[in-house]
């Protein structure tokens, strides 16, 4: 599978560069796949709009019949919700999920996520011992 990913056109080049001098950083995204699995390797920060060249090939995947995503996120230094979003996104219809390695900030955003699932069970007070 070769997916080509670009980088919308800027209307002008002094908005790219007060994005670049405001500290915004990207997301490098790197996959290889193997039969119907697609390994995904994160690197840098991870939010909304930086998850988006994620959302796509995590679709296009999907298109094309992967069923497994093996997610190494090791090198992730940020991530917010956009990482779980589009990890969402992709489950379902019988898809599922893995994480090779899993860097110090992703591993709390999905300790936190799994938190408010048990907290959304009903009894899951008493589950946990609170």
């Amino acid at each position: 599978m070769s997916i080509v990913i670009s980088s919308p056109i800027v209307a002008s080049p002094v908005v790219a560069a007060d994005v670049e001098d405001a500290g915004a950083s990207g997301m490098d995204l790197s996959c290889t796949s193997h039969g119907d699995v697609l390994r995904v390797r994160l690197a840098g920060e991870v939010d909304h709009f930086t998850a988006a060249p994620l959302r796509v090939v995590l679709a296009a995947a999907a298109a094309y019949g992967y069923r497994h995503l093996d997610l190494d996120t090791r090198a992730v230094s940020f991530c917010d919700s956009g990482l779980l979003a589009a990890v969402a996104g992709w489950c379902g219809r019988g898809r599922t999920v893995s994480h090779t390695a899993t860097s110090r900030a992703v591993g709390r955003l999905l300790a936190m996520e799994c938190d408010l699932d048990r907290r959304k069970t009903p009894g899951a007070w008493r589950a946990t011992g609170r």
